[in-house]
């Protein structure tokens, strides 16, 4: 119930501290595919969304924010599942169309070992990296989006790639 509650208190502040700021929000989707380890399946496959908000333009090149994303993986009866939410930090350099960013994230991964087995639900932490181009004057393609994943006291690890779009409502 502590980590229920703990979770529920750091997402609230990543996604309550921009609304102070001024802010952009976007949503996303992406295709994924999944490198794991200790699964009964050495790659799975799926999508991969979210929302997120940024603002707090430091020096109008570095931007502060909040990302609460979900992933969702499967192969031949097995599933990896994650909702997670943490700090965004994202670049804009404004002269190139390029905005890199990183994350740090908290949630929960549900997953089984495939052929009908229980599912099982632990923390789950993860930390993002990815490239964003501008590609209209509201919409980025996703060029790459590597997420490295771990479930707390569980042996099952994933590395995901994603590529996607992006629509910045404002």
């Amino acid at each position: 119930m502590n980590n229920l509650r703990s979770l529920l208190l750091v997402l609230a502040a990543t996604l309550l501290l921009p609304q102070a700021l001024h802010a952009q929000l976007a949503i996303y989707g992406a295709g994924t595919g999944a490198s794991l380890s200790n699964a009964n399946t050495n790659w799975a496959y799926g999508g991969l969304g979210g929302i997120y908000k940024q603002g707090g333009h430091l020096g109008s090149i570095i931007n502060l924010g909040a990302d609460l994303r979900g992933t969702f993986l499967s192969r031949e009866g097995f599933h990896y599942y994650t909702g997670a939410a943490g700090p965004r930090l994202a670049i804009k350099p404004h002269v190139i169309p390029l905005d890199p960013y990183i994350e740090g994230l908290i949630g929960v991964a549900s997953y089984n070992s495939g052929n009908g087995s229980s599912s099982s639900t632990h923390f789950n932490y993860q930390v993002v990296g990815g490239l964003d181009l501008t590609i209209l004057p509201h919409v980025d393609w996703r060029l790459v989006d590597v997420a490295y994943s771990g479930v707390a006291e569980q042996s099952i690890k994933a590395v995901t790639f994603s590529t996607g779009l992006v629509l910045r409502l404002w």
